[in-house]
């Protein structure tokens, strides 16, 4: 009986002692506090002028969303003008720079910059080449074969614009970088990390516009591709591609003649969904929205996903003669079809404002399934209910939001304004910031310049691109946005929407800040991110991929510990 109690004191004193190396210390921080030199953006002069194209001057954004320092070891350059690289510290990004000889014939300009992922064996290398003295004939290869992440190229996406790198992990729980994609359900993979994290305290990736992935031509207005499609994929690629949080606006689209006719509901993009004439198009149709949404919560089950949902407003065929206000009638209907979505949360605690509850509340839902949250700004709605909390349809004053939007063309206004938003937001504390922010991280061009260059133009050369070096040096453990909404999520390149074409940076964004960055903050995490926990740290990222709390491996060991330090004085003495 002795040998039990005293094999049972040694390991509850293990576990105890195991806790508290676990424990998150402010002491223990990684997160660097070095800021790396400022970056640029790309100038709007160059952006809309023909000389993009010949453009000369080019960056590389690295990020590093892990507890190591990126140390730049050596670089080497042919024919370059400039070829400036550094050190990238713990938490921050680096925007690097490089610039061709400016000729238009073929020529043969190269570099690379080979790093060393600081206190471990790995090392990438980013590799410049030049073929030609246009955007199209520039490249950068990404080389992460040295932490057997494989490699891929990229072309610019315009003159003086980024490629962008994301890496995040650790020497113990392994790396990931955004040359692509991993499971769907990132959520549920990094869910022991963020299931006791109040809604408040996560970082989700999400879209602007989000059913605007095509233009579809329901209402007969003279919105395009343009300068009204905001997305080059559909809801279930943008799911795959990261985004928890979607911008939809839902209208039915009524018969010339007969507006009692409702020809279907569908995502709309207008000016003004109020207005007499109203500017704009239709993207996916509702029907489509609601099958992409269970297609990916089938094959991904137990995310927390929301849907802002806006307009609930009728407009006719001709969109020039004024908005229709919903009736019984057509509310019902819409219910009828919102009830096709799978995985709704009705009924959830509304005493609670929804930033309030730990995401485990959400998660676990429907036997573990997750849920998929519909909030409804009801302004248009005006003789019917603003939700139906029986069917999993929540206003939106359910969860406390502060949704920044800038309504900036300019890229260099637009970004320092979005990062003030982010470093006002306190995050743990006595001095928490209580509600949840939305930073819309995009454009507003005016009509002639979305018409002319193009949302896509806009999002991939200007305002993504900055995302990663200016955006990021306005984040740390206590300041960050909710969500970060953005226009042509995943695209890289002009109109390449194939999902192997598409590049994975706001994906592994928002791993790395909920994993690493978010897990710095001992005011929000009472354990240590799991990239640097000192509890067996080669099972972290099994643990977190697997989902669960205690797997056997982690019980055997501590078995085998216990075993072994009873054995001398205790089985050899029987």
């Amino acid at each position: 009986m002795r040998i039990f109690q005293s094999l049972a004191f040694v390991a509850s004193f293990a576990s105890l002692l195991v806790h508290a190396q676990d424990a998150c210390k402010p002491q223990d921080r990684t997160f660097s506090t070095e800021q790396t030199p400022a970056g640029k953006y790309q100038p709007t002069s160059l952006f809309m002028s023909p000389t993009n194209m010949f453009s000369s001057k080019f960056y590389i954004s690295v990020v590093n969303l892990t507890p190591h320092r990126f140390k730049l070891e050596n670089t080497h350059s042919y024919q370059m003008n400039t070829f400036d690289f550094g050190d990238v510290p713990q938490g921050r990004s680096r925007q690097n720079t490089v610039e061709y000889r400016n000729r238009i014939a073929t020529q043969d300009d190269a570099g690379e910059a080979y790093y060393r992922i600081d206190g471990t064996d790995k090392k990438f290398a980013l590799r410049l080449k030049g073929t030609g003295g246009i955007v199209d004939q520039r490249s950068v290869t990404l080389d992460l074969s040295g932490m057997n992440l494989g490699q891929r190229v990229y072309k610019f996406p315009g003159g003086e614009s980024s490629v962008t790198l994301v890496i995040t992990g650790s020497a113990k729980y392994g790396f990931y970088s955004s040359l692509r994609h991993d499971r769907g359900g990132w959520m549920r993979w990094i869910y022991n990390t963020i299931k006791d994290r109040p809604v408040r305290h996560l970082f989700l990736p999400g879209t602007h516009d989000s059913g605007m992935s095509k233009i579809t031509n329901r209402i007969k207005s003279i919105g395009n591709s343009f300068n009204t499609q905001n997305q080059g994929i559909n809801i279930y690629d943008q799911l795959r591609a990261g985004a928890r949080w979607f911008d939809l606006r839902v209208g039915s689209v009524h018969d010339n003649s007969n507006s009692a006719r409702n020809l279907g509901f569908h995502t709309l993009h207008v000016n003004d969904e109020t207005a007499t004439v109203c500017i704009g198009n239709s993207g996916e149709s509702l029907d489509e929205v609601i099958s992409e949404i269970n297609l990916f919560t089938r094959e991904n089950p137990g995310e927390l996903i929301f849907f802002s949902v806006r307009y609930l407003i009728g407009r006719y065929e001709n969109a020039d003669r004024g908005p229709i206000y919903w009736n019984t009638q057509l509310w019902n209907d819409f219910l009828s079809k919102m009830r096709g979505v799978n995985n709704r949360c009705p009924n959830l605690d509304t005493s609670v404002p929804f930033q309030n509850q730990p995401a485990s509340y959400f998660m676990d839902r429907n036997d573990g399934k997750g849920c998929v949250i519909f909030l409804l700004n009801g302004q248009n709605l005006k003789d019917v209910p603003k939700e139906a909390i029986g069917d999993g349809l929540y206003a939106q004053n359910r969860i406390g939001l502060k949704d920044h939007w800038s309504n900036m063309q300019d890229i260099s206004a637009l970004a320092p304004d979005q990062i003030n938003n982010f470093k006002s937001l306190k995050r743990g504390g006595d001095k928490d910031f209580g509600q949840f922010h939305i930073a819309q991280w995009l454009a507003s061009p005016d009509a002639v310049a979305s018409t002319v260059y193009g949302l896509q133009a806009f999002a991939i050369q200007q305002v993504n691109p900055a995302l990663y070096w200016a955006g990021m040096a306005g984040m740390s453990p206590e300041s960050w946005p909710n969500v970060l909404m953005v226009d042509y999520i995943g695209v890289q390149q002009k109109d390449q929407t194939s999902w192997n074409m598409l590049s994975a940076e706001m994906y592994w964004l928002g791993i790395g800040m909920n994993l690493y960055v978010i897990g710095e903050n001992c005011d929000v995490n009472k354990w240590k991110s799991p990239l640097v926990k000192a509890r067996h740290l080669e099972l972290a990222g099994e643990e977190e991929r697997n989902g669960t709390r205690v797997n056997k491996i982690r019980k055997r060991r501590l078995a085998k510990m216990t075993e072994h330090s009873e054995k001398p004085a205790g089985i050899n003495s029987r």
